[in-house]
């Protein structure tokens, strides 16, 4: 039994693939996925941090807030070649409740970010599209459907609240009050914290799935390094 303790940890700081952060943070991939469907030319922005009724220091300035998180995009999985994630994802520091931070002044089709930018995709393998050549489309790391989008980031762990933090996707408003109690689905679907938000509880360093104005979560780790991820 110890040694498959020890076995599943090895096995879950190797898919959380840790990122050196120059002796600064505890910065770890972590896939954030919602599904939504929207209308032609809208786009799912991700927002979130930490509750402000949790924490003290929070403020409504992304760079100061004690509840916004440090945030880096990795862009060598092909969501550059997204026009507008490229666009809206420059100088995007932090996961926020906030919207733009000051200096994300990137604008698409005449339109602001309106927080963490997030990426379509699908799990239909003959997509005419795919995230790695066009910026959007299949993503192999989507197993669950249609309409999934995708934030790939390194995500500073220890501005979170025991690996856990907050998220809300936005359109052209906020998603609903989530109620999100229990076990998550997935082999990393842990009980949330002890608080309630209102929010959906994602795991800093693997991979999370919701749906728009859903209770429901999915959490896991991530496929083995040697995956097209």
């Amino acid at each position: 039994m110890k040694f498959l303790l020890v076995l599943a940890l090895v096995l879950t700081m190797i898919s959380t693939q840790w990122v050196s952060a120059d002796g600064t943070g505890d910065f770890h991939r972590t896939v954030i996925f919602i599904q939504k469907k929207v209308g032609f030319g809208e786009s799912v922005f991700l927002r979130g941090g930490i509750d402000h009724d949790q924490r003290d220091g929070c403020t409504r300035n992304a760079e100061t807030s004690a509840c916004a998180i440090p945030i880096r995009h990795d862009n060598t999985k092909g969501v550059s070649r997204n026009a507008g994630y490229s666009a809206w994802s420059t100088n995007d520091t932090k996961l926020d409740w906030y919207g733009a931070e000051s200096n994300q002044l990137g604008t698409f089709g005449c339109v602001e970010a309106k927080g963490t930018p997030m990426v379509w995709t699908t799990n239909y393998v003959n997509s005419s599209a795919t995230v790695s050549e066009d910026g959007y489309g299949y993503r192999p790391l989507n197993t669950f459907g249609e309409d999934y989008w995708m934030a790939d980031l390194d995500i500073d762990c220890s501005k979170t609240e025991g690996r856990w933090f907050e998220l809300k996707g936005f359109v052209d408003s906020w998603e609903g009050r989530i109620s999100q109690d229990g076990v998550c689905q997935g082999d990393a679907g842990l009980s949330p914290p002890s608080y309630t938000s209102g929010n959906h509880f994602a795991r800093c360093g693997f991979l999370n799935a919701f749906v728009f104005n859903t209770n429901g979560c999915y959490i896991d780790i991530f496929p083995a390094p040697a995956c097209s991820e």
